[in-house]
């Protein structure tokens, strides 16, 4: 009897320790699940698209708004007296936010799943510090001010390099209305064309002294031919050119002489002065014949363009995983050069050509973050995080800096087997890389001086901003 008593207050013991734990699990699920939440509101007044419901009842979406980092109690006002405007969103299950800046609410796309958790972070108006910093009439407070409502052909790409938010805004997706105008005419007096890249902040400008400045940064619409971005002699990397910016023949041919301070016998400024004469076209030193009397540079335009300190900076080794586009913004503005190859026993190895991060002069090329932040607003949340080496079996194509061409970048790569490799596009919107000393698809790409200002057009191709000084 003593032994079954004994036995009946074990089991009871055991039952009320049972039952404790569940109830101490349950409160901490609980608790866990009303933190996760707390911050989120539950919404059914905005308009969703491509979802699996039609409505935002029944607790499928919650809603959680933020200035910076300081969580707000409701979202703001269309005309609100902060002058706040929508920043970005994020959600998580896969969704994804495009803001509507004519019904002030958001579009939730992919929604598949309930309890959905979207964050809308919203920011004072840019155009607000940049038109009293440049002027109400300078063409850097018309584009500030664009981009504070136009959430499909603009976006701020919250880039990051040496712990400096840089927060450029840029014109992305298959065809922005970004089309300028900067005097240059061709055989024909007809426009030649060039468009906006984007806002760029933290620029260093060295027209008077090295001032920090936002830049509007401009590629030219068509390119101006096949050239190399640079060549050498049989005996310097096997003839394929060396990848050093401050030194390259296609430096050399976009540039004033006075930003190099050896001028050469070919190719010497002509885009710049437009002028004719012999360009270098692939391997060993070969050239061919250019003429740029007609598509080069004008008096008028020359004076827009502003002299500035380019990053010439890359990875430290050619690691395939780490080509995404956030990625290469660091890298582009890294302490990184491209010779990577110090084998001098290897002819691909043999150039003694210093390497820079840095180079101060007026026009270069686009950098592959550039290409990847164009990226239209369907496309981010697909391709962001993904390699751009496979962006074209990704379908990350609605990007207008796309020319289906080969086009060469700004960028050098490292490569243990050489020293001539530069980043370029693949003209399947992937990334990938190509010799220097290869001719491929040249558009120069320069920033504007902060007092141009905008005098009339809409941005569109047959109507182009209008610009003067």
């Amino acid at each position: 009897m003593k032994l079954e008593k004994y036995i009946d207050k074990d089991k009871k013991r055991r039952k009320i320790t049972l039952i404790s734990i569940s109830a101490i699990v349950l409160i901490s699920v609980s608790l866990l699940l009303y933190k996760t939440f707390a911050s989120f509101t539950e919404s059914a007044e905005f308009p969703m698209m491509k979802g699996k419901v039609d409505y935002f009842g029944n607790s499928d979406v919650y809603f959680a708004f933020y200035k910076g980092n300081d969580k707000l109690d409701s979202m703001p006002l269309k005309d609100n007296s902060e002058n706040l405007v929508f920043n970005y969103g994020e959600c998580d299950n896969g969704a994804s936010i495009v803001w509507d800046s004519k019904t002030w609410g958001p579009m939730v796309k992919n929604l598949s799943k309930s309890k959905t958790k979207c964050s809308l972070y919203f920011k004072e108006k840019s155009s607000i510090e940049i038109c009293n910093k440049y002027g109400n009439d300078s063409a850097l407070c018309y584009i500030t001010k664009l981009g504070d409502n136009d959430y499909v052909n603009m976006a701020y790409d919250f880039a990051m390099a040496n712990n400096v938010l840089d927060n450029n805004l840029r014109y992305i997706g298959s065809n922005p209305n970004n089309y300028i105008d900067i005097g240059d005419r061709d055989s024909e007096d007809k426009p030649i064309l060039w468009r906006i890249i984007g806002i760029m902040n933290n620029m260093i400008s060295l027209d008077n002294g090295e001032n920090s400045e936002s830049l509007i940064k401009i590629i030219r619409a068509d390119s101006i031919g096949n050239y190399s971005w640079d060549s050498s002699a049989s005996d310097i990397n096997s003839g394929y050119g060396v990848n050093e910016w401050s030194e390259a023949d296609l430096m050399k041919l976009l540039n004033p002489n006075t930003v190099y301070s050896e001028t050469p016998t070919i190719g010497a400024s002509l885009y710049w002065n437009s002028e004719n004469g012999s360009c270098y076209f692939g391997p060993n030193n070969n050239t061919v014949n250019c003429n740029f009397t007609s598509i080069g540079l004008s008096d008028e335009a020359r004076m827009k363009l502003s002299k500035v300190r380019w990053n010439t900076g890359t990875f430290e080794t050619r690691d395939v995983s780490k080509w995404k586009v956030n990625e290469m913004y660091k890298a582009e503005r890294s302490n990184n050069n491209g010779k990577a190859c110090y084998d001098t026993s290897l002819s691909t190895c043999s150039d003694n050509v210093n390497r820079t991060t840095t180079w101060d002069g007026y026009l270069a090329l686009m950098y592959p973050s550039d290409y990847g932040y164009a990226l239209s607003v369907n496309n981010k949340n697909n391709c962001f995080n993904k390699l751009m080496s496979n962006w074209d079996s990704e379908n990350c194509n609605e990007n207008w800096l796309n020319t289906s061409n080969i086009q060469l970048f700004l960028t050098p790569c490292p490569n243990l087997g050489n020293n001539y490799d530069v980043f370029m596009e693949q003209g399947t919107t992937k990334l990938n890389t190509r010799s220097t000393m290869q001719p491929d698809v040249i558009r120069p790409v320069g920033y504007l001086k902060p007092s141009i200002k905008i005098t009339g057009g809409t941005g569109e191709i047959g109507s182009p901003f209008i610009l003067e000084m």
